[in-house]
């Protein structure tokens, strides 16, 4: 049985950690263009992670439902989709900042709290994309 959630997640961690990486560039460098690739990373990132997180729960309808409670593939399995939720929905809060205030990277007042979404967002993602690589290649899940 082929699991769809493996093949979506890996275009929208990469276009959700460019969209911070280019965030930080955008700020060292001053230069627009950093900034403006930041945003289409993320907007990109966002709908692919969409896709993901539809893929991951028809996978988990088919692969982790129906086991036993204390089985540990369960726990891990919350974890992974805990934690990329949380950046999905941190780097949807990231997105309507930036659409609210296009230039937020530029004010010095102002952009800490959107780089700190950023950061968060950035974390989160690579604490549950080692989650879920720890299901497939630990547990076997999704292969």
């Amino acid at each position: 049985m082929y699991a769809l959630h493996p093949a979506t997640v890996h275009i929208p961690i990469g276009l959700l950690l460019a969209s911070s990486l280019f965030t930080l560039i955008a700020l060292r460098t001053g230069q627009k263009q950093w900034e403006q690739s930041a945003y289409h990373c993320l907007i990109f990132g966002l709908i692919g992670a969409v896709v993901a997180i539809a893929s991951g729960l028809f996978d988990a309808a088919r692969q982790v439902f129906g086991r036993p409670t204390d089985d540990p593939v369960l726990l891990w399995t919350n974890g992974h989709a805990a934690a990329s939720l949380i950046a999905t929905l941190c780097y949807g809060r990231v997105w309507l900042i930036r659409r609210r205030q296009p230039d937020i990277v530029y004010h010095l007042t102002q952009r800490q709290s959107y780089l700190s979404w950023h950061i968060a967002g950035s974390l989160f993602l690579i604490v549950g994309g080692w989650l879920g690589g720890r299901l497939v290649f630990g547990f076997d899940l999704g292969r």
